[in-house]
C-alpha cells in the first residue's frame, strides 16, 4: 500500500487500473476503509486511474483531529500532491459529505463527483442518531458486527467478515469523533456551490440514508442525475455490482460532454450577468 505525505502527515491509499483519467474513492465513516473500494476499482473500465483513500486504518490523524472536515482538507491535499488533473472524487456515506465539502472548497481542483449512499446532512436519520449513541455507550466485536449488517443488503459473505475484521481495529476514539462532526454537519444551503456534474446513486433498501437525503442532492445540485437501484441496500456497489457500475461507468463516459455543457452554460450565465450589471 503507498504513502504520500499530505499535511506533514502519512496518508496510505490503493491504486489500480492502468488509465490516465484519476478518481479518487473516499469509504464511509463507521469500520469503513479503503478495501470498500477494491472490487470497484478492479471493475474500472479502459482509461481509468483509482485511488482509495484509507483514512482510519493506516494513515496518521489529520493536523484538524477527526472530521468530515479534515477528510475534505486531505482529499483535496491529496489531489494535489499527486498532481491528479480534474479528479472524479466518489464518496460512500460519509465520504460523500467529504466530496460534497471539497467540490465546494475547491471548485478548480474537482472535476466530477459521484455521491453514493449519502445526503447534504442527517436531517430525518434516525440511524445516524442511534449509532452515534451507540459508539458513545462502547464498542465490542459483536456490536461492531451488529451496526455493520446495517451497510449492506446483499454483500458475499467473505467481503463482509472481512469488512468487521477492519472494522473492530479502527480506532474507536477517531469514529467517534467523525460521527459526531458528520452529525453536526448541514450542507443543505451550499449545495449550488458545486460547480462540477454529480451522479447521485441510491439504494431503495437503504437504511443508512432515505430517498429524500437523495432527492435533497439531486434538487440542490445544478448538474447533477439521480440513479435509483431498486434492489440495493446502503452500499450499491457491493449489493449490486452490475447495476451500480452501468450507472457509474455510463456516468464517466459522459463526463467530457457534460463538462462542455455545464462551461457553456457558465459562460452564458456570466455574459447575461455583465449586461445587466
Amino acid at each position: 500500500m503507498p504513502n504520500i505525505t499530505i499535511d506533514d502527515r502519512n496518508v496510505h491509499f490503493t491504486v489500480g487500473g492502468t488509465g490516465e483519467v484519476p478518481l479518487v474513492f473516499v469509504h464511509g465513516g463507521f469500520g469503513s476503509s479503503a478495501d470498500l473500494w477494491r472490487e470497484t476499482i478492479a471493475r474500472l473500465p479502459p482509461g481509468y486511474r483509482g485511488y482509495a483513500i484509507d483514512n482510519f486504518l493506516h494513515s496518521d490523524p489529520p493536523p484538524g483531529g477527526f472530521s468530515v472536515h479534515s477528510f475534505a482538507r486531505r482529499l483535496v491535499g491529496f489531489s494535489r500532491a499527486l498532481d491528479l488533473r480534474q479528479p472524479i472524487v466518489i464518496g460512500h456515506s460519509m465520504g460523500g459529505v467529504v466530496c460534497q465539502l471539497a467540490m465546494i472548497a475547491a471548485p478548480e481542483i474537482i472535476g466530477g463527483g459521484v455521491l453514493v449512499g449519502t445526503g447534504a446532512s442527517t436531517r430525518n436519520n434516525a440511524l445516524a442518531a442511534r449509532l452515534l449513541e451507540e459508539m458513545r455507550a462502547g464498542l465490542t466485536r459483536e456490536k461492531v458486527r451488529d451496526i455493520s449488517r446495517n451497510w449492506f443488503e446483499n454483500a458475499p459473505q467473505a467481503f463482509f467478515e472481512r469488512y468487521v475484521a477492519n472494522a473492530v481495529q479502527a480506532p474507536p476514539d477517531a469514529m467517534l469523533a467523525v460521527q459526531e462532526s458528520l452529525v453536526a454537519t448541514n450542507l443543505e444551503d451550499r449545495l449550488d456551490a458545486i460547480a462540477c456534474p454529480v451522479l447521485i446513486v441510491h439504494g431503495l433498501r437503504d437504511t443508512g440514508r432515505t430517498l429524500q437525503h437523495a432527492n435533497g442532492l439531486r434538487r440542490g445540485i445544478r448538474d447533477s442525475v439521480l440513479v435509483v437501484i431498486d434492489a440495493s441496500g446502503h452500499s450499491p456497489m457491493v449489493d449490486t455490482p452490475k447495476e451500480f457500475d452501468a450507472a457509474f461507468h455510463g456516468f464517466l463516459a459522459s463526463l467530457p460532454t457534460r463538462r462542455a455543457a455545464f462551461a457553456r452554460h457558465r459562460h452564458d450565465q456570466r455574459q447575461t450577468n455583465d449586461r445587466t450589471a
